[in-house]
């Protein structure tokens, strides 16, 4: 199936879906009053790991996994063990800085944290949003736009050479998440990844890695059963590593 075709079925699904909107606001309350807040982890989002020149620059963009939210320190999220892993592999001097926020949406992300990075050219912009556009019930249409204008911003301010648009992890999953929401969710995560994957295949510097590497329903995820835990981070840095 094409992946037009695919956006087109997925969402006719989700509008179906939303029929159960009353079940779907009462479930999705009862979730947020049971479930633990974590927070965005210490420690430093920005540094440098020694080699040899010239250097690479990496930048993070995103919402509370980029943030690593329900870590114990900043240097066991993605950004920073991808950092370890190109720099491992090439020899070379990585000089790295992550904007992220729990909450954050594309549209917010180009509002606000992209400002947050240091201007000038940048080798890689790894951008891991979604989870918090599906949450908010954002239609496809308002998706791609606000991710091309992500996307235009990035090339603006960073110049990168290239920008990968990580996986929208399937909510289905998500333990914190019971029947039928979860579904719902996850019907809305497939359609907003394809959608990504779409405006990745139209754009030559933009690569789409699928968010694969989940290895069992309800593995991998910090006590809230939402957001990915140290393992799911170390899994996501090697996919995107073999990636690149």
């Amino acid at each position: 199936m094409g992946s037009l075709s695919r956006i087109a079925v997925l969402q006719a699904a989700a509008t179906l879906a939303l029929a159960g909107a009353p079940v779907f606001w009462l479930q999705g309350r009862n979730v947020r009053r049971r479930t633990a807040r974590l927070e965005e982890a210490n420690g430093e989002r920005a540094g440098t790991l020694a080699g040899a020149a010239p250097a690479l620059r990496i930048i993070g963009l995103g919402e509370s996994p980029m943030a690593a939210v329900g870590l114990a320190d900043q240097s066991l999220g993605v950004i920073p063990r991808l950092v370890a892993e190109l720099a491992a592999a090439s020899g070379q001097r990585v000089e790295w800085q992550t904007a992220a926020k729990s909450g954050a949406t594309a549209r917010f992300t180009t509002e606000k944290l992209l400002r947050r990075v240091d201007k000038g050219p940048t080798d890689l912009a790894v951008v891991g949003l979604g989870v918090n556009d599906c949450l908010a019930l954002h239609s496809a249409r308002r998706w791609q736009q606000d991710l091309q204008q992500l996307l235009d911003a990035v090339r603006r301010r960073l110049e990168p050479n290239r920008i990968i648009l990580t996986g929208i992890p399937p909510m289905q999953h998500f333990p914190a998440l019971p029947f039928p929401l979860s579904s719902m969710l996850g019907l809305r995560a497939a359609l907003l990844d394809s959608v990504s994957q779409r405006v990745a295949e139209h754009e030559s510097d933009v690569v789409h890695a699928p968010m694969n590497f989940t290895e069992r329903a309800g593995g991998m995820f910090c006590s809230d059963g939402f957001h990915p835990d140290a393992t799911a981070h170390e899994a996501w840095a090697r996919q995107l590593a073999r990636l690149l």
